[in-house]
């Protein structure tokens, strides 16, 4: 008996849905309830209800989404059969946006809003997003809060990018920062506003909960341990967007005194994992989408081992995701101990585009401790890009001139943590700037570097 057909009547995931078709704020609160149950359950628990509700997006597709018009709804079947379908590519995303959207989106399932990714690869997508799973994003944001102990009622506060013509260039606010109706007000600060004024803006907003980039957050560190400084009243550092740099957790404690807590999410579908409150793994949010970590020839990993993730949208009906390519790289895990189930990763590594190339045909993620080394020299900011399979640049804006061996400690250092005798040519900038959409990489590889 397959996994679908042993599943009697509508699947968890279907209720959900259902749920968040209605809105408001006391739908939101029973689905929170509802997911307080099923973060518990196994991913054995968990997979019939996730298939049950992929064969019902699977039919939908094929009925109303030009792009899926051969699509088979029986490969929801099983995992196997479910693995024969073929990735969906960003430039699938990009290229074909129109034929993906669906002709005749189910209630509930309007657009709500365009979301547009920060192009940091040159190469943005643009997505549908409509109302059951705007909600159920909500929700799972409120799952997060409620995992980290956080007080809603206090101020919470986000330094990121903002379209233009936003007043957050300046300091935005708004009237609350969380989907909860007891949510305290939010204040809002554009990332590309320089790191001192953003201290600055920190010390008279007083948010109790900081979200931002997980590069800027590692700048926000530094600076203020550079100026002894600690942020009064702040309780959480939240990270969102990039990997977080080696050695920033601990740091985050003991220059500003608060835990950090990162969340894996993309524009294009969502929060895809939460960090465990109890230990640092990443839980995939499995009522929300179906999360592969696979080999390169497609195959499913085992514990321990580095895949492609590859999702599938369990709500988005107006524009479906089906084993959709994020482009991004990730460490399976067993179960975590904390109890919580699901798809567990052990961390997130970064896009294709952020691995080190070697002359033998072998990549490798250059942990080289970004974190560590800004506070070993004067560096301000620093950047390490792949040039050719023998060079690296090691970009480098200063606070001061090097003194001493300095350089030389410096490249010393960076190329034994890459393990590998590149070329290796420090170029010192002015600036290195964010990308348009706000993000960060400390290591860019520009060696074949192939779409994704």
């Amino acid at each position: 008996m397959s996994a679908v057909s042993a599943l009697a009547g509508r699947t968890v995931i279907d209720s959900l849905a259902d749920l968040a078709a209605r809105g408001g704020d006391a739908a939101r609160a029973t689905m929170l309830s509802a997911l307080r149950k099923t973060e518990t359950w196994a991913q054995a628990q968990l997979l019939p209800h996730q298939l049950g509700r992929i064969g019902r997006v699977l039919e939908h597709a094929r009925r109303t989404v030009p792009f899926y018009a051969e699509l088979d709804p029986g490969a929801a079947a099983s995992m196997e059969r479910f693995r024969e379908l073929p990735l969906l590519t960003r430039s699938d995303v990009r290229d074909r946006r129109e034929e993906l959207l669906s002709r005749v989106p189910p209630p509930g399932h309007a657009v709500v809003r365009q979301a547009r990714s920060s192009g940091s690869t040159g190469r943005h997508v643009t997505v549908a997003v409509d109302g059951v799973s705007a909600t159920v994003i909500d929700v799972l944001a409120l799952r997060d809060h409620a995992w980290h102990d956080r007080d809603l009622r206090q101020k919470g506060g986000a330094i990121r990018a903002f379209p233009a013509g936003a007043d957050a260039p300046h300091g935005g606010k708004a009237a609350r920062w969380a989907a909860h109706p007891d949510s305290g007000p939010a204040c809002l600060l554009d990332i590309h506003t320089p790191v001192a004024a953003q201290l600055d803006w920190l010390l008279r907003e007083r948010p109790a909960y900081l979200a931002t980039y997980a590069s800027n957050a590692a700048a926000l560190v530094t600076l203020a341990g550079q100026r002894g400084m600690q942020l009064p009243g702040l309780r959480e550092l939240g990270t969102f967007g990039e990997v977080v740099p080696e050695g920033l957790r601990e740091k985050c404690r003991r220059v500003l005194g608060v835990p950090l807590a990162d969340a894996y999410s993309t524009v294009e579908t969502g929060f895809v994992a939460l960090e465990c409150p109890e230990g640092g793994r990443y839980h995939t949010q499995g009522e929300h989408l179906l999360v592969e970590v696979l080999r390169d020839d497609g195959t499913a990993c085992e514990p321990g081992a580095t895949g492609r993730l590859v999702v599938t949208t369990l709500h988005a009906l107006a524009m479906p995701l089906i084993r959709y390519e994020l482009g991004d790289h990730a460490v399976l895990a067993d179960a975590c101990p904390c109890g919580r189930g699901s798809v567990v990763l052990e961390r997130i590594l970064g896009r294709s585009r952020n691995m080190l190339r070697l002359p033998g045909g072998d990549v490798l993620w250059p942990r080289y401790g970004s974190t560590l080394i800004g506070e070993e020299f004067p560096l301000r900011q620093f950047r390490l890009v792949q040039t050719s399979l023998t060079e690296l640049v090691l970009e480098v804006a200063l606070t001061r001139p090097f003194e001493g061996d300095e350089e030389v400690r410096l490249r010393r250092q960076v190329l034994g943590i890459v393990r590998y005798p590149f070329e290796l040519e420090l170029r010192e900038v002015a600036e290195i700037p964010r990308h348009p959409g706000g993000k960060f990489e400390d290591f860019v590889c520009e060696v074949g570097d192939r779409e994704v």
